[in-house]
């Protein structure tokens, strides 16, 4: 499309709002992963392929996230151009499809049906699906109409710079343009090659011996190969084959080192003696190692081959145990049970953890910190100190610095000024009353509490109230230990990053030569730190809810806890008749003590006696009357009961009276024991 200022201004909104979406997207995406997860078939021996599928599903999305994300921009620049600044949304689109046609294709399944999921994760796996779909079409749709071909600025582009990336595009065309021009004309005025120098054979002799002798051996040359110095030393000159024409041809005036070509000249190390020999090597023990001694072993495919034929045999074996293990722990572990209550609260509590981290590391959010003024700037690493302000007074409301920008001013004077401003932030560079300019580490003891520490001392409270026994019971309390001291790493590798990175010396040769804008490592590492804080806390919760539930990570309990389990029951069964027999003996009472009551237990305790005596015939009493019903005879003298009774004394019906008789007595026994 033509260039129009309104649209970029209109597409540097949208863009950035489907941004958001796109990122909403992608964490949809890695939930429904994480669902299907769990909720997998272990039935069937393939299910650990299905498993690896979803972890490359959510780890690509990840991946993307960070993409999207004004984070490594020169490494993904570099490394992914397709993610580039200068490519626009097309692959990006092309993958959310494809991912969300493989989110809807797992709802194919039984296992991951609506009743096996259950309708809350069956949502979430089909929105994955849907809205990745729907995100797909639009950013293609936004990449066409929000690119221009005339000058030639990406859709990326317009998202991050907005009406600007037009004066931007065409700064980077000219400069590009200027340096080809300049190497074209250099290489056009270099088109002569000189020939090889060939040394003579006595010459290639004497440059063998002058590596092992501490003398200069030129009495062994002839004094017809070179010139003589005014100490009887020759110095043999190599014929010079240099164009005149050529722009590397020497002014006059300028002389080469006569060490410097001369095969016959002596070592530096040997000129001065032996003395000189030591604080070389002394110098080597400090690492300041000259360009030409320092040795970089490639990595190639056969030293990649020695070191698998090493450690193959270690670790094969021990990765298929490894498996053939994890396949038992599944096939003997109980059945998936609701999550229990102490778990839940803990899985609330990483919830809110990781809400509060995700917010923190969003570019958006009110605490995020404002980009360099570099790359606000559009300025280089060797941009003037008077340029880089006045371009960002031009961006301040009325074209007037505010009292930051001026403090900032008068702070960042020097090459090491910027540098820390870049790796620590302008806060350490224009609030530290403690720091000098020579001293780097004392901004790192600024920058550490605040910055780095804090936020990791927060997260390990989270942790240990997470798995805290008392709030989370015993099943989140097993990984109490592990999460802290995985928490401890993550906090340590955090100021090993920050206390040994050089933000000048990894940039990029395009950055060190001052041709492209630096880019701030205090606004990277500040997105990622609480980013990194997030993704933690998402494995520390998959971790309890596997567990809890018995889908993973099964421990079976040990002696100890089985009888702590049986004396508990014990004591609820005594607890439960204790209530019991204390109500049977209340209700005893009150029969007792109430006339009524009494007295219709004594009508039944007389029906039972009539009922149970066997010497009372029908035509004597019948009973006593109680409302006009007399009392029921007795049923012993039934026939059936008769006849009954008859075959169990005789022996038919599989009874033994005899043993019956020995647990009666028994039984009285045990009852009656201590009573006399």
């Amino acid at each position: 499309m033509v260039w129009n200022k309104d649209l970029d201004r209109a597409g540097f909104v949208v863009l950035n709002a489907i941004r958001a979406l796109n990122i909403i997207v992608f964490l949809d995406i890695i939930a429904s992963c994480v669902v299907m997860e769990v909720k997998i078939n272990m039935k069937n021996g393939y299910f650990f392929f299905m498993a690896v599928t979803h972890a490359v599903m959510a780890l690509l999305s990840i991946a993307l996230i960070i993409t999207e994300l004004p984070l490594f921009r020169g490494y993904i620049n570099k490394n992914w151009p397709a993610f580039g600044d200068e490519a626009g949304f097309i692959v990006l689109g092309a993958i959310m499809m494809i991912l969300g046609v493989a989110v809807l294709g797992n709802l194919n399944m039984e296992e991951m049906s609506q009743k096996s999921l259950g309708l809350a994760f069956w949502r979430i796996v089909i929105s994955a699906g849907i809205l990745a779909m729907v995100m797909s079409v639009m950013n293609v749709l936004a990449t066409f109409i929000f690119s221009h071909r005339n000058p030639r600025v990406s859709a990326r582009q317009v998202r991050a710079e907005g009406a600007q990336a037009k004066n931007n595009a065409v700064s980077r065309s000219d400069s590009q343009r200027s340096q080809l021009l300049s190497i074209k004309r250099i290489d056009s005025s270099n088109s002569y090659t000189p020939p090889p120098y060939q040394p003579s054979k006595q010459q290639r002799f004497t440059q063998r011996i002058s590596r092992f002798l501490p003398v200069n051996p030129s009495g062994f040359s002839k004094k017809e190969d070179g010139a003589a110095n005014g100490d009887g030393s020759a110095h043999l000159q190599p014929p010079m084959n240099d164009a005149a024409s050529s722009i590397y041809s020497r002014p006059d005036g300028i002389t080469r080192p006569q060490d410097a070509y001369d095969p016959t000249a002596v070592h530096p190390l040997m000129r001065n003696g032996a003395s000189q020999i030591w604080p070389s090597f002394r110098s080597l023990g400090r690492r300041e190692f000259p360009p030409h001694l320092r040795i970089v072993a490639p990595l190639t495919a056969n030293s990649v081959k020695s070191v698998l034929i090493f450690f193959a045999p270690i670790i094969i074996p021990r990765l298929i145990n490894s498996y053939r293990s994890l396949r038992a722990s599944i096939a003997t572990s109980p059945p998936p049970r609701p999550i229990p209550e102490g778990a839940h609260r803990a899985l609330n509590v990483l919830f809110a953890s990781i809400a509060f981290f995700l917010i923190l590391s969003l570019p958006f959010n009110p605490h995020a910190p404002e980009p360099n003024v570099f790359t606000l700037t559009r300025s280089r690493i060797n941009t003037p100190h008077d340029v880089i302000f006045n371009r960002l007074a031009r961006l301040r409301p009325g074209d007037m610095l505010t009292e930051a920008d001026l403090l900032l001013k008068s702070k960042l004077t020097s090459l090491f000024a910027r540098k820390v401003y870049l790796t620590y932030g302008p806060d350490s560079l224009t609030s530290c009353q403690f720091c000098t300019i020579d001293n780097m580490y004392s901004y790192l003891l600024y920058y550490l509490p605040f910055n780095v520490l804090l936020p990791h001392l927060i997260h390990l409270s989270v942790l240990g109230v997470a798995t805290s026994s008392p709030i989370a019971g015993p099943e989140c309390s097993r990984w109490r230990n592990k999460f802290t001291l995985a928490g401890l790493a993550l906090a340590a590798f955090d100021i090993y990053i920050v206390s040994t990175f050089d933000v000048l010396h990894t940039a990029s040769a395009a950055v060190r030569a001052g041709q492209t804008p630096p880019s701030g490592f205090y606004y990277g590492i500040t997105l990622m730190r609480p980013l990194a804080l997030t993704v933690f806390d998402v494995s520390c919760a998959a971790l309890i809810y596997l567990s809890s539930t018995n889908r993973f990570f099964f421990k079976p309990p040990n002696p100890a806890d089985q009888l702590d389990q049986a004396v508990s029951a014990a004591l609820r069964m005594l607890n439960g008749a204790n209530g019991k027999l204390h109500a049977a003996s209340v209700t005893r009472n009150a029969v007792v003590r109430d006339k009524n009551l009494k007295q219709r237990d004594d009508v039944y305790w007389q029906t039972m006696v009539a009922v149970e005596n066997p010497t009372r015939s029908p035509g004597e009493r019948a009973g006593p009357v109680q409302g006009g019903t007399a009392v029921v005879d007795n049923i012993w003298e039934e026939p059936e009961v008769a006849q009954a009774m008859s075959r169990a004394m005789a022996g038919q019906g599989g009874v033994d009276l005899a043993q019956l008789g020995t647990n009666a007595h028994e039984f009285v026994r045990g009852v009656t024991q201590g009573l006399d």
